[in-house]
């Protein structure tokens, strides 16, 4: 019997299981994919009749060609055609490395009609865009209509029909973009509303532009001129951002070409200018705000010159550096300036400034982040750089109309000062002059006792008394200058000057100071300097004296030089160097040279500081210091104005002198080198001799070599006697047959026996200090030149023309204890005098009588010493006789009276009180007079050895 095999039930396989699950998962993919496609996509526009313009951003997609190797036909195939994907962002913010962008869009109309829209790419100066529907290509829309340039393109959908558009775009540089779609009315709309909008701005702009020109023409303000360019630059920046001037680069970085950052980065150099000239920092506190100024514009004017030379890239990076440091140092300066000064003005700049950095930051930040359209954000910026000029035009002009008050109102003040200092100023001119006047009497009374018999005691008495009255002298002129000059309307005169004759009219008035203290004042002028030129000569005048009188205070041995010469660039420009040894400068005085007086009470050296004020308001600049050989110098220059007219040359004559042998005699090395230049430049030939010996064995030389010396100018104070030099070498020229022509030098108030001067073969006297004019004049007239003789200058007389008889004088003088003072003075001259009380009295007595020479006191009852001149001059031309000497006699020390009574006829101005030898001196110098008394002279001081 079979069996039976019992089987038991088979499970299910464990390897055919995940074969089929794989299977089935496999095909959930490919489905949920094939789903997935078109749910990425971005969705459909649906147009219709409502819609005005539309953002494309949400219905693009996007697809990345960074080789740029694909073209349209290419991309509508479905394998590039899948690779789109809805685009975000980023993807609108193009660099230079992305290459080339596609986007896709697709319209949808719904309605029975076609639409017309326009795509606007903007910004509109980006490169290589082009526009296909259906594989081909859509030209762009014509924009020569359109007032500045737009990216524009025609999009027309046809009736219940959906297209699919492909935009394909190139950026060489960063640059953000944005796709919009417009409908034709919408478009139009806009534009309208924007050009309506620029065209405010441009007007606000070209108002302060305008403003700002008319106000610096009338105002003469430089910070007009600033903002008026200011006001410029940004429509140009507006006009190169909107495109109306070349492509629109809107007014966010980057840019293409460096017209838009040149003038962005000139906009900052002028804000940078205006802020150092309004200024925007503290004036008394500036520390290094104005360096900081300046380097800040130096940087930024060399970015423009690497905008202009290197690429696009390195000059966004400028610019993204600069102008947001530019907006925060305006902004720290002008903090500063403001928690120092506390000024309202500044307090608006700052706000002013604050509001920049603000709005400044949201719209970099807006542009940055993408929180706001572009076109939005150009307009913002343009809004923001008009409002700053409308803001700073409205501070510049309350600045200017603040000034204008405050001057105003110190104009009023300095009236009133004025009025004050003026009535001070005769007030003290008054009493100065009523002062000097019994000081006159005084004076003259001690003068007088001086030469009668006294005893030691009583000599000692009256030299203190003169000692004293001298000081108090000194005090009036210091304080009368001092007030006078601390006025605030000194002006100054141009008129034509000859300035060789002002600075030896000056030096004149020292030649008794030098007398007495027996001083070698000695004076070199430049033959190249200008004798006729335009300026001052008051100033000029009260300058010389002022630093002639420092000279003198500070001397303690050897001599003054004062040296005048010409620059050598600078027409009109010349300087003066004032040496002396002795004193050095002190520190107040130094001060003193350097600031005005009125400007600081602690400066108690008022003649420096006067002297300082008279350069500064002459042009000219002035500074002390000390040489090698330890001579102290006080060196200033003036800058006077050249005439137009050709300078007259008054070396007339001096062709006589040419060849001419002169032996100059004087232990002072430094004069006869000063003579030694002068006489040379007149083509003479010039020898000198320090000592009596060194010079007759240079005449005797001379002799020897057949070139006798023809001219000798011999110093009185030689250490052996000038005198006996002069009597020995025309002794030994006698004998020779030789005799030259001799000239003695010697102080003012040194007189000399008629009779020993010509044994001693002396021709002419001069007058210590020597001037060039006084030495040619003299040359000249000993040489036969007959202009010189008839027109001899004051300085030098001749021992030949010594009037011997009696002079006859004629005074006008109302104050009876001058007049008596006077009086005996002129007698202990041997002068005839004839006294009378007023300048009527004079000029009736000047008609009758004859006179050799007239003082004339000023002010007098009845008519005054000026007009009383006046009328004796006219008297004179029409009666033709010859002129007569009239000095002017007053208490007022004022060069500006000086010169009237000059120009009224006066011969010379005397200022009270006038001493004996003085008096002297000035009748021996216009008249010729000696008289032959010992007891005239003051005690003479020993010379210097």
């Amino acid at each position: 019997m079979p069996s039976i095999a019992t089987t038991s039930p088979t499970a299910p396989s464990t390897v055919n299981k995940p074969r089929s699950y794989r299977r089935l998962r496999r095909f959930l993919g490919l489905l949920l994919l094939c789903i997935s496609i078109p749910s990425l996509a971005a969705p459909v526009l649906v147009l219709d009749s409502s819609q005005n313009n539309t953002n494309l951003a949400d219905y693009t997609d996007v697809l990345m060609d960074p080789d740029a190797r694909y073209r349209i036909d290419a991309i509508q195939q479905p394998e590039l055609n899948t690779q789109f994907r809805p685009s975000g962002i980023a993807d609108f913010q193009l660099s230079g490395t992305t290459g080339r962008l596609w986007f896709r869009f697709t319209l949808r109309n719904t309605s029975n009609e076609t639409q017309q829209q326009l795509l606007q790419v903007q910004p509109s100066d980006a490169k290589y865009i082009e526009v296909y529907r259906q594989g081909e290509i859509i030209a762009p829309f014509p924009t020569s209509k359109l007032i500045r340039s737009e990216t524009l393109f025609a999009i027309p959908v046809a009736a219940n029909s959906q297209s699919t558009f492909y935009l394909r775009i190139e950026s060489p540089i960063a640059r953000r973009i944005t796709l919009e779609l417009h409908s034709y009315a919408s478009f139009l709309g806009q534009v309208s509303k924007r050009e309506f909008i620029n065209a405010a701005f441009y007007g606000i702009l070209v108002l302060l532009l305008l403003f700002n020109l008319v106000s610096a023409l009338l105002h003469k303000d430089r910070l007009f001129i600033y903002q008026a360019l200011n006001c410029g630059l940004i429509i140009v920046c507006q006009l190169l951002a909107w495109g109306y001037i070349g492509e629109a680069q809107g007014l966010m970085p980057p840019w293409q070409g460096a017209s838009l950052i040149t003038a962005l980065l000139a906009i900052c150099i002028l804000e940078l200018l205006y802020a150092q000239s309004f200024p925007v920092f503290p004036v008394n506190r500036a520390q290094r705000w104005p360096a900081i100024i300046r380097t800040a514009i130096l940087v930024n004017t060399l970015a423009i010159a690497i905008g202009l030379i290197s690429d696009g890239r390195s000059a966004t990076i400028l610019v993204h550096t600069l102008i947001p440091a530019n907006v925060l140092l305006l902004f720290i300066m002008s903090l500063h300036c403001y928690l120092v000064s506390y000024s309202r003005l500044i307090f608006y700049y700052l706000t002013t400034r604050a509001a920049v950095i603000l709005l400044y930051s949201v719209a970099l930040l807006s542009y940055f982040l993408n929180l706001s359209d572009i076109p939005l954000i150009n307009t913002a910026m343009i809004a923001l750089a008009t409002g700053a000029a409308i803001s700073q035009t409205c501070l510049l002009f309350t600045r200017h109309h603040l000034r204008q008050r405050k001057q105003a109102q110190d104009d009023q003040h300095i009236a009133v000062l004025g009025e004050v200092n003026r009535a001070k100023t005769d007030i003290l001119a008054r009493i100065t002059h009523d002062i000097r006047t019994p000081l006159s009497a005084m004076i003259g009374v001690t003068e007088l006792l001086h030469d009668t018999r006294l005893t030691a005691s009583q000599e000692d008495y009256i030299s203190t008394l003169q000692r004293s009255s001298h000081e108090l002298l000194q005090l009036l002129d210091e304080a009368s200058q001092a007030v006078r000059f601390s006025e605030s309307d000194v002006e100054l005169s141009n008129q034509l000057i000859n300035l060789p004759e002002i600075i030896d009219e000056s030096l004149a008035g020292f030649r008794n100071i030098a007398a007495e203290q027996a001083i070698e004042l000695i004076c070199d002028i430049d033959s190249e300097v200008r004798e006729q030129l335009i300026g001052d000569p008051s100033r000029i005048r009260q300058l010389l004296s002022h630093v002639m009188n420092s000279a003198f205070e500070h001397f303690e041995s050897g001599y003054i030089l004062l040296k005048v010469y010409p620059s050598e660039t600078k027409a009109g420009l010349t300087y003066f160097d004032l040496s002396h040894r002795g004193k050095a400068f002190s520190t107040q005085e130094k001060q003193a040279l350097s600031r005005s007086i009125s400007n600081d009470s602690s400066i108690t050296n008022a003649r420096f500081a006067i002297a300082a004020q008279l350069i500064s308001l002459m042009r000219g600049q002035v500074n002390v210091r000390t040489s090698p050989n330890g001579a102290h110098i006080l060196s200033f220059s003036l800058l006077l104005g050249v005439p137009k007219i050709p300078e007259q040359s008054s070396t007339a004559g001096t062709e006589l002198l040419q060849g001419k042998r002169l032996l100059v005699v004087d232990s002072n090395q430094t004069f006869c080198k000063v003579v030694s230049k002068q006489c040379s430049t007149w083509g003479m030939q010039v020898l000198t001799a320090n000592s009596d010996n060194a010079a007759v064995a240079i005449v005797r030389n001379q002799l020897l070599l057949n070139a006798p010396i023809e001219i000798l100018l011999i110093d009185q104070a030689l250490p052996g006697g000038g005198l006996k030099l002069a009597q020995r070498i025309c002794d030994d020229s006698q004998a020779e047959n030789q005799q030259p022509i001799s000239l003695m030098l010697a102080h003012a108030n040194i007189n000399f026996d008629r009779d020993e001067l010509q044994s001693a073969g002396i021709r002419r006297v001069l007058s210590k200090p020597l001037s060039s004019v006084a030495l040619r004049s003299a040359l000249l007239a000993e040489c036969h030149f007959d202009a010189s003789i008839n027109h001899r200058s004051p300085d030098q007389y001749s021992t030949d023309a010594l009037n011997l008889s009696s002079l006859k004088c004629l005074i006008a003088e109302d104050n009876p204890t001058n007049a008596q003072v006077l009086t005996r003075m002129l007698s202990s001259l041997g002068i005839d005098v004839h006294h009378v009380g007023n300048g009527q009295q004079a000029l009736n007595s000047f008609i009758r009588g004859r006179f050799d020479f007239v003082i004339m006191d000023i002010e007098m009852p009845i008519m005054d010493g000026a007009e009383a001149t006046r009328q004796i001059r006219l008297f004179e031309s029409e009666e033709g006789r010859e002129r007569t000497p009239i000095f002017g006699l007053t208490a007022n020390t004022l060069d500006e009276q000086r010169d009237s009574y000059l120009r009224a006829g006066m011969d010379l101005h005397l200022v009270k009180p006038i001493r004996l030898w003085e008096l002297a001196e000035a009748i021996k110098r216009w008249t010729g007079y000696q008289h032959t008394k010992a007891a005239v002279s003051t005690p003479q001081t020993p010379a210097p050895q």
